[in-house]
């Protein structure tokens, strides 16, 4: 009886190789043949999955970000007090790229940076950037709004502060990838964190 491949399991094995192989080649230099090697397969199978380089390329990335993301709501859900929210959810996406899911930190700066570069050029494949922080933010958003629902924020434009707080996640991720023996990243994380939950806290509420 010939033997019953699960396509979708498979998928997820060859983007899991996929990952591996940028983290250590970079994307520029990753080939379909490295990443049929490394998932153990033949270059001509990776073909029934993946019609070309930049399809898996865009795949991974689309991959990534579902990993984080889930990571990021499975840790805000556990809590109902909205700074707990803002912090869990900080924290996971540091997580995350401190290689506790997939082991795959660096290629997240591979990715953005591929992503920018080419975000206007519709002849190449599309990583949509945009659309990730316009995730992230439709994320943080709506637990800002809780909180000042609830008193415990100040009013404030919840987009801006969502963004500001993105950028600090990406800003600290960057300088650590930078020079990771230069800092403690949970412990100037949480420093951080304490920085904003008091710009935003609503201290007459009190």
């Amino acid at each position: 009886m010939p033997k019953i491949v699960d396509k979708d399991a498979k998928r997820k094995e060859i983007l899991r190789a996929a990952m591996r192989v940028f983290a250590e080649k970079g994307v520029t230099e990753t080939k379909m043949a490295d990443v049929a090697r490394a998932a153990g397969i033949g270059k001509g199978t990776i073909y029934e999955y993946f019609h070309s380089r930049e399809q898996l390329f865009q795949s991974a990335f689309e991959y990534l970000l579902r990993k984080i993301k889930a990571m990021m709501v499975s840790q805000i859900d556990e809590h109902l007090d909205p700074p707990q929210k803002i912090r869990t959810g900080f924290l996971a996406y540091l997580d995350v790229t401190t290689m506790q899911i997939e082991d795959f930190a660096e290629i997240l700066l591979d990715f953005w940076a591929y992503a920018i570069r080419n975000k206007d050029n519709a002849d190449n494949i599309t990583l949509d950037i945009r659309n990730r922080y316009q995730e992230f933010r439709d994320l943080t958003i709506p637990i800002l709004e809780e909180g000042i629902h609830k008193g415990i924020f100040r009013p404030h434009n919840t987009e801006f502060v969502a963004s500001a707080i993105i950028a600090a996640g990406d800003g600290l991720l960057l300088q650590w990838m930078a020079d990771k023996h230069r800092f403690d990243l949970k412990a100037t994380a949480e420093t951080l964190l304490t920085i904003i939950l008091e710009g935003i806290t609503n201290h007459q509420a009190r």
